[in-house]
């Protein structure tokens, strides 16, 4: 058995997935085909390979690897390849012809550049489905722009969505477009190949990272082409000005609790506010965007005072048997240390040894047991045993090597 290699099981067991990927959409999709019995070939470049490796979050390094990279990569082994040769292509090609799907994330004009374009690829091997993730599209002036997660939320709209009206645009602190392009992807490529399944051909599968998180905010969008006076911000804070208030975070006396859905009528009697029940009944119409925004404020800035008096713990006692959607607000320590978070973790073991603790996979098949995870592999630990497997001899590895077409740890 190759090094980090797994007895592999799964849905996607029997499938070979190049991943030419770096950073987090891209790597966190082909994770998730690994966990679902995938072969996932990581193929970086001569220099270090994903920046990834080096993208520390918090301060925080493992073996050697920022955590982020240790945290999306698992269940694949690293070749690298330096694709700006002629010899680093070649190798390509001979693993494009027996691959099922291969998936990248380069600005439009990079892959076309080297020549591992769907219209490359897919020539050698017809049968290839063949992912791309990019920040804005192929087309367009906003294509050859960086597609990091903030400025896609930002430019979107999204960051407007929330907060007070002369404050800041709210960003979420999460890598929320990544991951929704992620998920996306992985969708588009399992379609693909049961499409394959049927035709006997791949094809292309694109997203865009805007595309992603435009449809994420698919409510929100509609609402706003549709109503006669969109929503504004105001002066009281809130998560979100599409919703109906009270729905955001609230201080209490001790913690904080979120509030999502609730009758203002149940709020009134169980907060002892009947001035609340008079404030639905006030509610101003539609059309007259001022008066409705301060209409928020003052449901908002009255429960949020009644809020204030108690405990985030007493509320929720009292007010989710009445059918208010609402929970005390957590940290990390608090929430991993709750019961309900058991099975959301696993504890795994690193090839430069040591153990560390990271989210389990979200997934999971009837009649299999959870899937066998390997640690994200180390820079160029399986170029060798990748090429050996596909069979070149050692002396051509070893030639590939000198030349700098392939780096092997």
């Amino acid at each position: 058995m190759m090094h980090n290699e797994v007895e592999r099981s799964g849905p996607l067991d029997g499938l070979r997935v190049l991943d030419l990927t770096i950073a987090m959409a891209g790597p966190m999709c082909t994770q998730r085909l690994g966990e679902m019995g995938a072969d996932i070939v990581k193929i970086e470049a001569p220099g270090g390979g994903d920046f990834a490796r080096h993208a520390i979050m918090a301060g925080v390094t493992k073996f050697g690897d920022a955590i982020c990279y240790v945290t999306l990569n698992r269940n694949k082994r690293s070749l690298v390849l330096d694709l700006k040769s002629e010899a680093g292509r070649k190798v390509l090609y001979g693993l494009v012809k027996d691959a099922d799907v291969l998936v990248q994330n380069y600005r439009p004009r990079v892959a076309a550049k080297l020549g591992i374009d769907y219209a490359s690829l897919s020539a050698i091997n017809p049968r290839l489905v063949y992912g791309s993730i990019t920040g804005y599209g192929d087309e367009g002036p906003m294509k050859e722009r960086p597609g990091q997660d903030l400025l896609l939320q930002a430019f979107t709209g999204l960051t407007f969505n929330g907060g007070v009206r002369d404050g800041l645009p709210q960003a979420s602190p999460l890598y929320m477009v990544d991951v929704t392009a992620s998920h996306l992807l992985g969708e588009g490529l399992l379609a693909a190949l049961v499409a394959r399944g049927v035709t006997g051909r791949g094809q292309e599968v694109k997203v865009s990272m805007m595309a992603a998180i435009t449809e994420m905010q698919c409510q929100e969008v509609t609402s706003f082409l549709a109503a006669e006076a969109p929503p504004q911000r105001g002066a009281a804070p809130q998560v979100s000005i599409y919703q109906e208030p009270p729905y955001g975070i609230h201080a209490c006396r001790q913690g904080f609790l979120a509030i999502a859905q609730a009758d203002l009528d149940v709020l009134a009697k169980a907060l002892e506010l009947p001035e609340l029940a008079d404030l639905k009944a006030a509610r101003p119409s539609q059309d007259d965007a001022a008066a409705l925004t301060e209409w928020r404020d003052r449901v908002v800035i009255m429960v949020a005072n009644r809020l204030a008096e108690e405990t985030a713990e007493h509320w929720d006692g009292l007010l989710a048997p009445l059918g208010v959607w609402c929970i005390v607000v957590n940290d990390y320590a608090a929430f991993l240390a709750h019961p309900q978070a058991k099975a959301l973790l696993t504890e795994m073991e690193h090839p430069k040894g040591g153990r560390y603790t990271t989210v389990a996979p979200a997934i999971r098949f009837s009649g299999q047991s959870a899937p066998a995870l390997t640690s994200a592999p180390a820079y160029g630990a399986d170029s060798r045993a990748i090429l050996e497997a596909e069979g070149f001899a050692a002396s051509e590895i070893d030639a590939l090597i000198a030349q700098g077409a392939v780096v092997a740890a």
